[in-house]
């Protein structure tokens, strides 16, 4: 009887290993960072319940297996949560470090990643106090991480970074890029990591937090680079600003990125210009990235769904 009902079990690991690609294969991770626009800004027939939908679309359009998204509010956040249920959500508001305010949420999928660890930090004086404002920032500025356990890839351990640099404040942009450098040097510890977020700072060596950032890291121990760097000659010859506000017409630059460790080369990287029915789905472009990581061989827990390589444990 015992036999009997570990058959089924063992039929179903037998064919997960059957359907997973052999270990060593390359696969692409896509990556978006999407500046979605607060909910309750009157756009007029640019407010969010005309886009709503626009914004699910750009997203499935790539299909990340992460994505991070700023600006969102509370109710946004619910939307998103039940549109992409299975997409594991963390983040808070930057007002209580609860529901108040603009989040900066990252959605990790379930059937590939385990969360391991995650927390909050506010780019200000005092980065435990929720909804504290640094320098001459306009308003609080927060950075969302979480650590994760990738069930099919090398590095098999990530920590992403999500942020929104201030829009008013030059100091607070530049102090803010470096007491999040610093941070991710402390939490991250070297290992891998991902940056993504709307910087109000355009990405050139000019622009301080680009520079602290992207060019700089490694003063840190957190060594990144612009995924853009392999941008197609195709996107780079397209205007690569990517706030419009809702015009289609970029300006102020790129001030949305992807920046990654040496761990998670990039291969590709690119500019959704997505829109449907004339409409646009946020003031910003998302930004997107492809890394090429290496499959890792099947670990216990790690894979039972033949499809996806789930785990019913997590």
């Amino acid at each position: 009887m015992r036999i009997a009902r570990l058959l089924p079990l063992l039929v179903l690991a037998l064919a997960a290993a059957a359907a997973a690609p052999p270990a060593g294969d390359a696969v692409p991770t896509t990556v978006m960072s999407f500046n979605i626009r607060y909910g309750t800004a009157d756009d007029g027939p640019d407010s969010w319940e005309h886009r709503r939908y626009l914004v699910r679309l750009a997203i499935r359009e790539r299909q990340p297996a992460i994505f991070g998204v700023q600006e969102c509010l509370w109710d946004q956040g619910l939307e998103l949560e039940r549109a992409f249920s299975e997409y594991r959500i963390t983040g808070v508001g930057r007002d209580d470090g609860r529901r108040a305010g603009e989040m900066c949420l990252i959605f990790t999928r379930r059937d590939r990643y385990r969360l391991l660890d995650q927390g909050n930090f506010w780019l200000s004086e005092t980065p435990q106090t929720p909804g504290s404002k640094g320098w001459d920032a306009a308003c609080p500025r927060l950075v969302t991480w979480v650590k994760l356990y990738d069930r099919l890839c090398d590095p098999d351990t990530l920590f992403v970074f999500n942020t929104h640099l201030d829009h008013a404040g030059a100091q607070a942009r530049e102090q803010g890029a470096l007491l999040l450098r610093r941070r991710m040097g402390e939490i991250a510890g070297g290992r891998a990591a991902l940056l993504m977020g709307d910087f109000n700072a355009p990405a050139d060596p000019g622009s301080p937090p680009y520079r602290i950032l992207a060019q700089e890291g490694w003063r840190d121990g957190v060594a990144l680079r612009d995924a853009w760097q392999v941008a197609s000659a195709a996107e780079r010859g397209q205007p690569d600003g990517t706030f419009h506000g809702f015009t289609g017409a970029p300006s102020r630059g790129r001030i949305d990125w992807i920046l990654a460790g040496a761990a998670l080369p990039p291969a590709e990287a690119g500019i959704s210009r997505f829109r449907q029915d004339g409409r646009w789905p946020s003031d910003h472009f998302p930004v997107w990235a492809v890394f090429r990581q290496t499959r890792h061989p099947l670990r216990p827990g790690d894979a039972v769904d033949g499809a996806t390589g789930a785990s019913p444990r997590y």
